[in-house]
């Protein structure tokens, strides 16, 4: 069974309970948005490292072929979805 973008939301809330998580797929290539407190003073690349590091065996077996991280703070969230 392949992964849609609800089964990677659920995934990433066990990890990240307080989170906001947003997901978009077309077939096993993913967007995702990640906003959580745990991104305060970790650089962009530091926030999709960690991400990442939660799904490799996801990328590995398949179910995920290309993913695109949007890990965000709550207040970057804030100004980023003013705009």
């Amino acid at each position: 069974m392949s992964m849609n973008a609800d089964d990677l939301i659920a995934f990433l809330q066990q990890h990240y309970p307080a989170a906001f998580i947003q997901a978009a797929n077309q077939g096993n290539k993913f967007d995702v948005r990640v906003v959580d407190a745990s991104f305060e003073g970790k650089r962009a690349v530091q926030r999709q490292q960690a991400i990442y590091a939660l799904v490799n065996d996801k990328i590995a077996s398949g179910d995920i072929h290309a993913l695109n991280i949007q890990a965000l703070t709550p207040a970057e969230w804030e100004v980023q979805s003013q705009g």
